[in-house]
């Protein structure tokens, strides 16, 4: 049986935003190793991604302190996202051969999009920036939450089962 179209969705958007937290790393390395490196995502006064991936925000377990800055532990938000999403990548399996993975899948997207809306306030009201990799990474997430809700809510009513039928 295949898989209903929000799984396939769901998966295309978590390999967008493994791609696109890989990019983010580049430019954090780039930024932090290139003197006057100006990435393609400075779009000018209104947008300025280089301003928001150098800000105490970019590594928030050390901002928040609950590791030391500049420990290995200290990572920045594009190494504590992909292995989120490359969870996420195991929501197919988890649905089918785990009662509880709906549930569990759901939770974590709630959490996630929590800290989304966290991280966009930061942005609008503290960094006052606007961040067009930020702003695409709100999109990534927040189609995986609805992706992840449509199907918890479908296996709920009985549709999109994961068991065959005989």
């Amino acid at each position: 049986m295949a898989a209903p179209p929000r799984i396939f969705v769901l998966e295309l958007f978590v390999l967008l935003g493994i791609l696109l937290n890989i990019y983010t790393m580049y430019i954090e390395s780039q930024i932090s190793s290139v003197p006057g490196y100006q990435p393609a995502c400075d779009l000018g006064s209104f947008s300025s991604c280089s301003k928001v991936f150098t800000s105490p925000w970019a590594h928030i377990l050390s901002h928040w302190g609950l590791v030391e800055k500049g420990s290995q532990l200290d990572l920045s938000l594009p190494q504590l996202a992909i292995p989120y999403f490359v969870v996420l990548m195991f929501y197919p399996v988890a649905r089918r051969k785990l009662s509880f993975g709906p549930t569990l899948y759901l939770a974590a997207g709630v959490g996630s999009l929590a800290f989304t809306i966290y991280l966009a306030c930061i942005l609008k009201f503290v960094l006052k920036e606007f961040c067009v990799i930020c702003f695409s990474t709100y999109v990534i997430n927040g189609t995986c939450f609805t992706c992840i809700l449509r199907d918890y809510l479908a296996l709920k009513r009985g549709r999109g089962s994961t068991k065959k039928k005989d």
